[in-house]
């Protein structure tokens, strides 16, 4: 019986990790029924099922889960060997699809994308600025970036610049008309402009000091969804805001804005970009990966 392939033990891996045929063809560019053949003619090598089908699932046998677990390690680093050994920037080609936030996005765009786009020019750059919490497989993207608190399980993160602090700051007016508050709690009793989720939801507002962690709903009668605009009304004199600090450090530089609660907003993870770990990584994401790893 004729040994599996490295391209059949590859598009398992896919089938193993989408649990599902249609999702891995399309993944692999091969037919559904192609792809079956494959997987059909791996369980016969090794005697083992492998997958248990239904008209709606896929699901992994024990077999199938020892050798996902044991193949998805091996196969990430015959590619990395391959990538880096034989590997030539000019000729390398594709579009790399990525998931972030906007101030994640200019980050890229400012530390990242010169220096790749010098190595690697004839690769395509495609990033979206949703402020969605996407599911990154599900939705077509390559990876994804979010804060370090926030990364889902199973996926490999790299760090993406440096630590984030967010701060409260109000204006000096504001200030003048209520006093600074010296808790979190007492956020409760002040003007709060409150910063709107993409999913519609007020976020609360975290705040760490000697272990202890405070999180706050705040009162507010105004919500928006853009921190630029949040420092804006906050320099207006309409409130607290609490925001990455180098969204506010130019308006705290001229004096038009005052931070409130330092001592309760320490520095904390920063973004990072992530991907699956048990998905077949291209060579167009990895020699981005590489850049960004060379810059940090």
């Amino acid at each position: 019986m004729k040994k599996p392939s490295l391209n059949d033990l590859e598009a398992f891996r896919e089938v193993a990790h989408q649990r599902s045929f249609s999702k891995a063809a399309d993944h692999l560019g091969v037919s559904r029924s192609a792809l079956s053949h494959v997987i059909k003619g791996l369980e016969a090598y090794l005697g083992s099922q492998l997958l248990r089908r239904t008209t709606r699932s896929v699901s992994l046998t024990p077999a199938g889960e020892h050798l996902f677990s044991g193949l998805s390690p091996i196969l990430s680093d015959l590619d990395k060997l391959l990538f880096e050994t034989g590997h030539d920037k000019e000729h390398l080609f594709g579009e790399i699809r990525i998931n972030g936030s906007e101030s994640a996005i200019a980050y890229l765009l400012e530390k990242i994308v010169p220096t790749f786009r010098e190595h690697y020019p004839s690769i395509k750059l495609d990033l979206v600025c949703d402020g969605e919490l996407s599911d990154i497989t599900q939705d077509g993207f390559d990876a994804g970036i979010r804060l370090g608190e926030s990364l889902l399980k199973d996926m490999i993160a790299i760090p993406l610049g440096p630590k984030i602090r967010f701060i409260a700051v109000a204006s000096p007016q504001y200030l003048n008309q209520y006093p600074a508050p010296i808790t979190p709690i007492e956020l409760n009793k002040h003007h709060c402009i409150r910063q709107r989720l993409p999913s519609g939801k007020r976020y609360h507002w975290e705040f760490f000091k000697d272990e202890q962690s405070v999180s706050v709903d705040v009162p507010g009668y105004i919500s928006l969804d853009n921190n630029n605009l949040i420092v804006s009304a906050a320099t207006q004199g309409m409130g607290v805001a609490f925001v990455p600090e180098n969204y506010a450090k130019e308006q705290i530089a001229s004096g038009n804005l005052i931070k409130v609660l330092e001592d309760w907003c320490p520095e904390e993870s920063g973004f990072h970009i992530y991907f699956p770990r048990y998905r077949h990584m291209s060579k167009s994401l990895r020699a981005f990966i590489d850049v960004i790893k060379e810059h940090n």
